[in-house]
């Protein structure tokens, strides 16, 4: 491909690296605040496709932090995956889209993810990070997971969030002890259990929300920690770090360098594809929970 705007990237990292990246595909997995950060700076990367999954539209309080949405997009009605799809096209025309529209639990986002090569999770949910670090695991691609926080209730707030990348059995979010199975084991309950739960709190688990701060900057800066985690293992100028940590309160970014635990089930399922009965999850409907 003769594409002189690229011609920057082939500066640092050569054309062969920048072939390398024209000849990937990524899914990501959650077009949101983070979502639409990591897909428009892999399209000014000159990566070859994108597989963009997200179930929902867009919503009023979206408009702070999401990338390319407008004030004039039909919000609600606008769907998420619909905007990635601008962004990419709107850089370059010639980088292959695929939508689904439905949660990545489904037929059509386990398959999406299957076809990809680097594994973009972008989600505020643990048990949806959960179940993709296993499907990850199982077909052997590679999982950045994003994460941020913002903490109001202390003084001064803190602020910042984390990179996680998961790859070759090894380092996922459950031996590194950065995933709350408690909390993802939540998520995942039955209808039957889920009211049981609420019936015990007298609190309807909807009402509680997922819903808090969250600011355009703080993204970006985590977007940009993993898409250049992504471009140094993809055009081999280094390998990834396990996990990248920014406390933004502080002003700085940390690499951890604990040691995952040892025997993880979820590191052992690398590669065993059908074996691993990953589609389980699609059997028994977790998508539908996790909408």
């Amino acid at each position: 491909m003769n594409d002189e705007r690229l011609n920057r990237n082939e500066m640092f990292f050569g054309k062969d690296g920048q072939d390398r990246i024209r000849a990937t595909t990524c899914a990501v997995v959650g077009v949101g605040g983070l979502g639409t950060q990591v897909v428009q700076q892999l399209s000014l990367l000159g990566i070859g496709a994108l597989r963009l999954i997200d179930s929902e539209e867009a919503d009023t309080t979206n408009r702070n932090r999401y990338i390319g949405l407008r004030h004039d997009d039909p919000v609600p009605g606008f769907r998420k995956v619909d905007l990635g799809e601008r962004l990419v096209k709107g850089i370059d025309p010639t980088i292959q889209v695929e939508k689904v529209f439905d949660s990545f639990v489904s037929e059509a986002g386990f398959a999406a993810i299957r076809s990809a090569d680097w594994i973009f999770g972008c989600l505020d949910c643990e048990g949806a990070r959960l179940i993709l670090t296993e499907l990850c695991s199982a077909y052997g691609r590679p999982y950045f997971d994003l994460a941020t926080d913002i903490n109001p209730q202390v003084t001064p707030p803190a602020y910042g969030g984390r990179v996680c990348v998961s790859q070759e059995g090894y380092n996922c979010l459950v031996c590194l002890d950065v995933l709350d199975v408690e909390e993802a084991a939540r998520d995942l309950e039955g209808e039957a259990e889920r009211r049981n739960r609420e019936a015990i709190y007298g609190v309807a688990r909807a009402a509680m929300g997922r819903s808090g701060p969250s600011v355009v900057s703080i993204n970006g800066v985590i977007a940009s920690i993993a898409v250049t985690e992504f471009m140094v293992a993809v055009t081999g100028l280094r390998k990834p770090n396990g996990i990248s940590t920014y406390y933004g309160h502080n002003g700085k970014v940390t690499v951890s360098m604990d040691s995952p635990r040892q025997n993880c089930w979820y590191c052992s399922l690398w590669e065993q594809g059908s074996k691993a009965d990953v589609e389980r999850h699609l059997r028994n409907g977790i998508g539908k929970v996790l909408r």
